[in-house]
Formats: C-alpha cells, structure tokens, sequence
C-alpha cells in the first residue's frame, strides 16, 4: 500500500495548541481535541474542544479548565466523553512524581460540558479510549507519578458507559532489567511504558502500539482474554504518541517521528525542512501496520514539538489525520505551536 496527503489545513491558528487527543465524529460533527496553553505541558494547559461540520470552518471552546493534560474524545450513545489528566504539585519531595486524577466530562448538546469527575484510580493516565463489540476499551499508564522501574506499568481497561472502568489485564510492566523476550529472541525492559494506542481485529485480537522508553516502540498482540501477549520491538520508529486506526484493509499508525530511524536514517527520506524553522529533524509520521511492524509512508507537514495526532476513518480508502505542531514557529522554549488537520489516501 501507499500513503498519499491529500491536503493540510490549519485548526487552530494563535500558537497556543498542543497535544492534540483524538478526533471523533458525533452527530454529523467532527470534533477535535487539544490542550490550550503557552507551551507543552504549562501551567495554565486546559482542554480545548474545536467542532466542524465541514471541515473548514470551526467554533472551539474550553472543556476543562487547567491544570489539565492528556484529552481524549469518545461518542457513547447520547453523549460526547471527553477525558483529562488533571494534574497538581506535588507537596513533598518525593521519587513518585507529581499526583493526577483521570477525569471525564461529557456534552449532550454540543455546547454544554458537565462538570469533570474522576473516574478510575489516581495516577493511572488514559490513552485513546475505543470502542469494540458494544464496549469500550482504554490503556491507562504510571509513567510521571512512579519511579523508573517495576512501579510502572500498562493495563488494559474496560467500561460499559465509559464513565466507569473496570481491569481487564496487564499490558507491559516496567523494569530496569530485561524481562521480556521479542518475537525475534531479543531480550528487553523498559523502565517506563506509556501511552498505549489501541487496534481490535474483527475476531477480537488487539494490536497495541507502546511507547517503550530505551526502545523503538514496542508492538504486542494478544487473542482474548488477552492474558498472553506476543511482543515485537519496531525495527522503524520510537512513534511516541501514536494513534492507529483500521482504514479499509490498512492499519494506520501516526506518531513522533525522528531523523536518526529506520527509512529516514538508511535512505535519507522525509527530512525536507517544512519551515526556515526546522532544525530538529522531527516529524509526524504516517505509518503503515505491514508484516508485524510499522512502516514510515509519509510525514504530514511539521517539525520540532510535534506528534500526538488523532486519526478519523472516514471510507475505506481515507482518513483524517489531526495532530499539533511547532515548524511555524522560531525555536526555543513554549515558542508556539498550531492543530492541524489531515486527509490521507491508502492506494
């Protein structure tokens, strides 16, 4: 397969967008969410949800106030869940890092949120929730609120309502020793694994695709009830942030995606500059899911604090991409970064 970009359009203009979560259609609305702030990860970061019916022209407001990070967007029936990591300062000195309570509010007119509650343990992050077979699913992480190590983990959630979540397994476990053997025999850990994307199959197999600090991202697979786990170190990317979606017969996989890896590093691909800006060398990847790994097919228009995308099927040939990025602006610390948006063609 091909990927092909189609088009690329600006969301959100002001400098202030950054992680964008995911990107949902609810009512004939398309919707996508991102945090609003001066920088990556500041102080006054608070959720932003924009809507379109067009896909040119968007309203946006506030959905959750700061200090909040991490959102995520998911139509249950009646109702637009919107999810958060509401983060606080830590009081104490302390090897557990900073404290945060996953919270979810919800719209039933478009317009109007509910005021956010939590809705699982603290310090257990959500990653793109989705929904299969009539429910929905989650990977929640430890990483920033755990020392390095085996105090950090991944697990698998489950929900009737998304409002409330209940374990379903374990995922991956951090260790600053090897623990686990790949699909190839190499033997590894990762002291800190974190933002798990999810990818059902028709016959319930799931896909998931890990950030595995110390590693290219880490692919593993499981059949229900998913309490044994085939693992693969990518040969291609560390892909942080990654979403994925099925298109048609493809799997779609976007992520953050760096210079010194895989096609971009042997073949010398993708590294045109976007911007008289770009001097990082990093990029929004557009991967594919082919013989067990994931494949760089294109980069969507970026560079420096970039990634973190949501993908919306929307045939069974094309998707549209959202993500964030920072090439329009001069470098240096919170100097600015816009949404963006998308549309890709598998042929």
């Amino acid at each position: 397969m091909k990927v092909d970009v189609n088009w690329v359009r600006t969301v959100y203009s002001n400098g202030r967008g950054w992680h964008v979560g995911n990107m949902v259609q609810w009512r004939r609305v398309y919707y996508i969410c991102f945090v609003d702030g001066t920088g990556h990860g500041t102080e006054d970061s608070q959720i932003r949800v924009c809507a379109s019916t067009d896909l040119i022209s968007w309203t946006s407001q506030i959905a959750i106030g700061k200090k909040t990070i991490d959102p995520n967007l998911l139509p249950v029936g009646d109702k637009l869940l919107l999810y958060g990591v509401k983060e606080y300062e830590s009081t104490e000195d302390s090897d557990f890092g900073f404290p945060s309570q996953q919270v979810v509010t919800w719209t039933e007119d478009g317009a109007t949120w509910a005021v956010p509650k939590r809705c699982f343990l603290r310090n257990h992050d959500f990653w793109h929730p989705t929904e299969f077979g009539g429910r929905y699913y989650v990977a929640c992480d430890t990483t920033g609120h755990a020392p390095p190590g085996n105090h950090n983990s991944v697990d698998l959630l489950t929900s009737e309502d998304g409002e409330g979540w209940e374990w379903v397994t374990e995922v991956a476990h951090g260790s600053n020793e090897p623990v686990y053997y790949d699909t190839t025999g190499i033997h590894f850990g990762t002291p800190s694994p974190s933002e798990t994307s999810l990818c059902f199959f028709d016959d319930g197999r799931l896909l998931t695709i890990t950030r595995a600090r110390g590693h290219c991202a880490l692919l593993s697979t499981s059949e229900p009830p998913y309490d044994q786990w085939e693992r693969y170190l990518s040969r291609e990317s560390r892909c942080y942030g990654s979403a994925v979606a099925r298109v048609g017969e493809g799997i779609i996989v976007t992520g953050r995606s760096f210079a010194n890896e895989g096609v971009r590093a042997t073949e010398d691909r993708f590294n045109d500059p976007f911007s008289e800006h770009d001097q990082t060398q990093l990029r929004t990847g557009v991967f594919l899911y082919e013989e067990g790994d994931i494949r760089l097919h294109a980069v969507l228009p970026s560079g420096g604090d970039t990634g973190y995308g949501g993908i919306l099927p929307v045939s069974d040939n094309q998707a549209l991409i959202a993500y964030y990025s920072s090439h329009e602006y001069p470098p240096g610390d919170n100097g600015g970064s816009n949404v963006y948006l998308a549309s890709v063609s598998l042929t």
